[in-house]
């Protein structure tokens, strides 16, 4: 409950300016908002840094193991809930759920998909950097979108997605990744999240892709 209520404080203040706080919910533009439970979403995304963060501390078969583990879980929990014998209520009282996520796994499940797969197929930095990206930059992205974007590209916003090019460049700045290596995967990543059709979710093809480019150009 005082997360909660820590979260809603954080929303109130930025409701400043322009911005209109309304019912729970910061309007931002004519159709976009921010409320509470859509930060939490966010926040609760860059809980999937701790499996890149495992792989710098332990070694690749611990991470694997621990992806696995986390995915393995992460499967039941959408099963149990996609069927209907798993009450989230109160997930759902704290944190965005989608409606298009009612049928079908949530982007968490595709992350903990991908991350096993990441850390099998592609050498350690690369797998490391890419998973990061995916953990940081897309959450960073999303809320950047959302309070920020105006200029609407795709169906995103060209702030939200500059924020995610940044971010990405940021991250492969930390490792030693060529100049023209970290420009040009940042920039495939940014068209990643921005291109990734909807019958797909780009917390699978964004450490896929990202990967697959560091290993091509390094």
């Amino acid at each position: 409950m005082y997360g909660f209520d820590f979260l809603r404080s954080i929303q109130y203040k930025s409701c400043g300016g322009s911005l209109k706080y309304d019912n729970g919910q910061c309007r931002v533009g004519a159709n976009q908002m921010l409320d509470a439970r859509s930060i939490a979403r966010k926040v609760f995304h860059f809980s999937g840094a701790s499996i890149p963060l495992c792989y710098l501390l332990a070694d690749k078969t611990t991470t694997l193991i621990f992806a696995v583990v986390l995915f393995v879980l992460s499967a039941i929990f959408e099963f149990l809930r996609i069927r209907g014998s798993l009450d989230i209520s109160l997930v759902r009282k704290y944190m965005q759920v989608k409606d298009s996520e009612s049928r079908k796994p949530t982007g968490s499940f595709f992350y903990l998909l991908a991350a096993p797969i990441t850390i099998l197929l592609f050498q350690e930095t690369v797998a490391i950097a890419s998973l990061f990206i995916v953990a940081i930059a897309d959450p960073l992205c999303s809320l950047a979108g959302m309070k920020w974007g105006k200029t609407k590209m795709l169906g995103k916003s060209l702030e939200g997605s500059s924020v995610f090019f940044v971010v990405s460049l940021l991250i492969l700045s930390v490792f030693t990744f060529p100049v023209h290596v970290r420009l040009i995967t940042s920039f495939v990543a940014t068209l990643t999240e921005l291109l990734t059709p909807k019958w797909l979710d780009d917390n699978l093809t964004i450490p896929l892709v990202t990967a697959i480019i560091l290993t091509l150009f390094q």
